[in-house]
């Protein structure tokens, strides 16, 4: 007994810890938005009860699972303990699938397109909603539980290698316009979800084959997953704000959200990448975990302000003061905004992850605007992957979405580990 009173105080607090078992992580077969789904339930780093609920492929379901239709979560309001309920606007929504768009490529003819719909008349980036998964379920230990989504998703491509412009990223030849030159190819993906008791947010691994590719420089793409859209607000409330961190935070400074929201993105970002929507209060985001941050696209407005940007006139080529569409790092409500108002809002609720569009090329940096960045786009195992946190919860001051990125830079994110 002496021994144990000897203990300092930061040994005790860690052995009646360890003497705490971990509770399990529950999965029910349940329905949520009138679908069949899988309903994860764990508590979180309060203690507090939360869920996630999976559509399932088939059991009667219309069009194809593998991504969340519900979510549910407790935060604390005025001292009492409220449940948020998390649920889809449409009964089309959704969010966790894959997307990814092709790559303008450059013709002979001086058109810049995509292969997919200039030579082949069809989508360059579908909903990997719309396609079969195939399901598998772990259980590595009680208090983890995963569960695996595969699917197989189309890009357009060229059957020879061909080179790139360096200063312009151009396809160097150009291409020719001919079917014969170009070919679909079948592109593997998988999407694990992984939910820990004591963790507040699950994590989201998305992995997408390139064994099909003979080689680099065929295909060059984005990475957009997980993508969709869901109702975290619990009503029909205007954007207020949306923010970003990739090399500079970004925040939309004037609300609620609009085309001409002034904004900045100057400050630079010491913590994890991450994008988030706040509306009504509440906040969903996504949080990059480990060393995959995926290179950005190209920005003028990167590391600047919108009283700088371009003068302070917005983006020259759409009627906003908000960055260009394009130039958006992660793809979020800049689709969403009306374009025949420039002071119109949006309650669509639409977030995605976002990448350089020059996977499955042999590029080993890529150029943001302001710098260039090692870059890996043909990895030699030929597998990109990548780890998102899902952040859901009442906003606080400076984003909840953004304290998490500083808490997983830091260790002390709550966001559900991988498995051993």
């Amino acid at each position: 007994m002496q021994g144990f009173f000897a203990l300092g105080s930061a040994a005790l607090a860690t052995l009646l810890l360890a003497a705490v078992p971990a509770a399990a992580v529950t999965v029910t077969e349940t329905t949520a938005a009138g679908l069949a789904v899988y309903r994860y339930s764990w508590t979180d780093s309060k203690g507090r009860p939360r869920n996630v609920s999976l559509k399932k492929e088939g059991s009667g379901n219309p069009g194809h699972g593998g991504y969340a239709v519900a979510a549910s979560y407790q935060y604390l309001d005025g001292g009492v303990w409220k449940t948020k309920a998390v649920k889809p606007s449409d009964v089309n929504d959704g969010f966790g699938y894959f997307v990814s768009h092709e790559r303008e490529r450059l013709f002979t003819d001086g058109e810049r397109a995509t292969i997919a719909r200039k030579i082949f008349h069809v989508d360059d980036s579908p909903l990997g909603k719309n396609f079969a998964v195939a399901t598998a379920t772990y259980a590595p230990a009680s208090n983890l539980k995963i569960i695996r989504f595969s699917l197989v998703y189309p890009h357009y491509g060229t059957i020879a290698a061909n080179g790139i412009d360096l200063e312009t990223g151009d396809d160097a030849p150009p291409l020719g316009a001919s079917s014969a030159l170009f070919v679909k190819y079948s592109l593997p993906v998988r999407i694990w979800w992984y939910f820990k008791d004591g963790a507040d947010y699950p994590r989201i691994r998305t992995q997408v084959s390139l064994a099909s590719l003979p080689g680099p420089d065929r295909v060059s793409f984005d990475l957009r997953g997980p993508y969709g859209k869901l109702d975290f607000d619990g009503g029909a409330n205007s954007i207020t704000q949306v923010r970003w961190g990739d090399d500079f935070h970004f925040v939309s400074t004037t609300m609620p959200l609009t085309r001409n929201s002034a904004w900045t993105w100057n400050v630079i970002n010491h913590d994890n990448r991450y994008t988030s929507l706040i509306a009504g209060g509440f906040e969903m985001g996504l949080v990059n975990l480990g060393g995959t941050k995926l290179n950005d696209g190209y920005a003028d407005g990167r590391g600047r302000t919108s009283s700088v940007y371009f003068n302070g006139k917005g983006c020259p080529y759409e009627p906003q003061l908000i960055p260009c569409d394009y130039e958006w790092p992660y793809q979020s409500a800049q689709y969403e905004l009306p374009y025949d108002n420039r002071n119109g809002v949006t309650t669509s609720e639409k977030i995605a992850w976002g990448s350089t569009p020059f996977f499955g090329t042999s590029l080993t940096s890529t150029y943001d605007g302001r710098a260039s960045h090692p870059f890996d786009g043909f990895p030699a195992n030929k597998a990109i992957t990548y780890d998102l946190c899902l952040v859901l919860g009442r906003t606080i001051d400076g984003g909840t979405t953004r304290a998490a990125a500083r808490d997983v830079r830091l260790g002390n994110g709550h966001c559900a580990a991988t498995a051993p």
